[in-house]
């Protein structure tokens, strides 16, 4: 498995790779990890370590990661990174030109060549990569190539700087997507988490095998915090997740900062909690409208600590980029707020997220921009908080669809099919 994301480092990228490592031995599949260092990258959560099996063997290898880098350079490998807006804007761009298919390519000799030894001391059955960022991909597919392995490339995101984020050149889009073709091509089967990211794989490539396996929850988590609940006051409204990548907390603080204007007696009985690794456009939008009394931001927290404040918030926040490249994505955080099952107040464009929340009725729903929607829909939770009814509300059932579990059967399926040659 190369995995560019794996504890002790945190984030968003690390949860889907972990839980495959854990349960894909229930399913007949033991894993060997080629990740990097630890202090690759900025953000840390030592807790997950203790989460890898004794059995799975994990090659740590050494990187040139502009992440790395960069948060060497400023001092925040820590658990408390925070990082400029602009300066990592600027850092994107200037690295979206110099390097291809993104920062992290100075990963790619140390992996390909720790991946080889690993493939040449034990028969493998096959070689699975997991992007963002994409030059995992590139790892694969050598080891692919030259050990002769069945090759699962699974894509957590689209790639990011062809499909999310814009080239810098048409020279760079020819080349991202070009090696967007290539891995497609050469993979036994490409995976990824969504209905849309799909579709348009199976529209450009469709010779391709393309499976989707959803992103989920790891359910044995979950049970461990299903007794805990939220005090009775005052209303917590708690987002835990990244606040990077042009996804900004701007517009429900606007929102915020509308709704106690128009119901001042909410303001004592009502706090915001963002608990995770952000840049710092957020903070000062929540200064300048005046929001630092009943609006907080803390440091990434051990990912159990994360859960446990997540059961006791009165109503999760999930915010997606507004920016219509990301319609289609669906945020691995959603998953585990259903997990928690605690309602959701989704910032959300028309989309696979946003229908998701609405299906099962897990909460409410309003655009990412829509500074007047979210003030009313805030009217609403606070609402059915200050009456009772909240929980009564919406649907907070168990999802076992969506547990991690399910998820590495399926894709223990799909790699049992590429070992057999199967279509």
């Amino acid at each position: 498995m190369i995995v560019p994301f794996f504890p002790p480092m945190g984030g968003g990228g690390v949860y889907r790779s972990l839980a495959f490592v854990r349960y894909l031995s229930t399913h007949g599949w033991q894993a060997t990890v080629v990740a990097p260092r630890g202090d690759a990258f900025w953000i840390r959560d030592e807790s997950l370590a203790a989460k890898i099996p004794e059995d799975v063997r994990v090659v740590r290898t050494a990187t040139w990661s502009g992440q790395g880098v960069l948060a060497s350079a400023r001092g925040t490998r820590g658990p408390s990174a925070t990082r400029s807006s602009r300066g990592f804007g600027l850092a994107r761009r200037a690295g979206s030109v110099l390097l291809v298919p993104d920062t992290y390519l100075g990963w790619y000799p140390f992996a390909v060549r720790a991946a080889l030894r690993e493939a040449r001391a034990t028969k493998f059955d096959a070689v699975y990569s997991t992007s963002p960022p994409e030059t995992s991909h590139l790892v694969g597919d050598v080891v692919h190539r030259r050990a002769a392995l069945p090759w699962v490339a699974d894509f957590r995101d689209p790639w990011m700087n062809l499909r999310l984020l814009d080239p810098p050149t048409p020279v760079h889009a020819r080349l991202h997507r070009r090696l967007e073709a290539r891995v497609c091509e050469h993979a036994s089967a490409v995976v990824v988490t969504t209905r849309w990211h799909e579709a348009v794989l199976r529209h450009e490539y469709p010779r391709v095998r393309v499976a989707r396996v959803a992103n989920g929850y790891d359910g044995e988590e979950a049970r461990t915090v299903a007794s805990l609940a939220p005090a009775a006051r005052p209303m917590r409204i708690v987002h835990a997740g990244m606040l990077t990548q042009k996804r900004s907390a701007t517009a429900f603080l606007e929102a915020l900062a509308k709704f106690f204007e128009r119901r001042p007696e909410a303001r004592s009985d009502l706090e915001v909690r963002f608990v995770g690794a952000r840049e710092d456009e957020s903070e000062r939008a929540a200064a300048r409208l005046g929001l630092g009394d009943r609006v907080y931001f803390e440091s990434s927290l051990p990912h159990d600590e994360v859960l446990r404040l997540e059961r006791q918030a009165h109503v999760l926040l999930l915010i997606k980029h507004a920016d219509s490249r990301y319609d289609g994505l669906v945020p691995g955080k959603l998953y585990e707020y259903i997990g928690v099952a605690r309602p959701v107040l989704a910032l959300a464009p028309q989309g696979e997220a946003r229908g998701l929340v609405e299906s099962l009725r897990r909460g409410e729903t309003a655009g990412p921009a829509d500074v007047d929607d979210i003030a009313r829909q805030l009217d609403v939770l606070y609402g059915r908080y200050r009456d009772g009814s909240l929980e009564r509300a919406y649907d907070l059932s168990p999802a076992p669809d969506f547990e991690r579990s399910r998820q590495a059967g399926e894709l223990a399926r799909i790699l049992d099919a590429c070992v057999a040659g199967r279509p």
